[in-house]
């Protein structure tokens, strides 16, 4: 998508054998959207989707508690930072042992059209 980028911790009900057999669907969101000029086509944005760019997750803990999330996208010396600060803290404090396990970072393009990308 070269008009939106979100990044959400989504919270899981304990494993069965391995699996989670569920998670919640809406989860602690931030989004581009919410930040004016920052993503987008072209090089009025400060990051242009036209080229390449760099994107970084960092898990901030504080004594094995998760702190919050924050996705940090890159390019060239521009730079737009989704800092999920408004997270419940008990929220981010249930995904910590998920964290110690290994948790793993999922990337996913949900959609191939602007139509299906509305959500966002």
């Amino acid at each position: 998508n070269d008009h939106s980028f979100q990044s959400t911790l989504h919270k899981c009900d304990a494993p069965t054998r391995g699996h989670y057999s569920y998670c919640d669907r809406s989860g602690c969101a931030q989004s581009t959207n919410n930040k004016h000029g920052s993503y987008g086509p072209g090089s009025r944005f400060t990051i242009n989707t036209q080229e390449p760019f760099l994107m970084e997750t960092e898990f901030p803990e504080e004594g094995g508690v998760l702190l919050g999330m924050r996705a940090i996208l890159r390019q060239g010396d521009h730079k737009v930072e989704l800092a999920h600060h408004s997270c419940d803290p008990e929220y981010l404090a249930a995904l910590s042992e998920a964290m110690k396990l290994g948790m793993s970072l999922r990337i996913t393009y949900w959609g191939d059209s602007a139509q299906t990308m509305a959500w966002m």
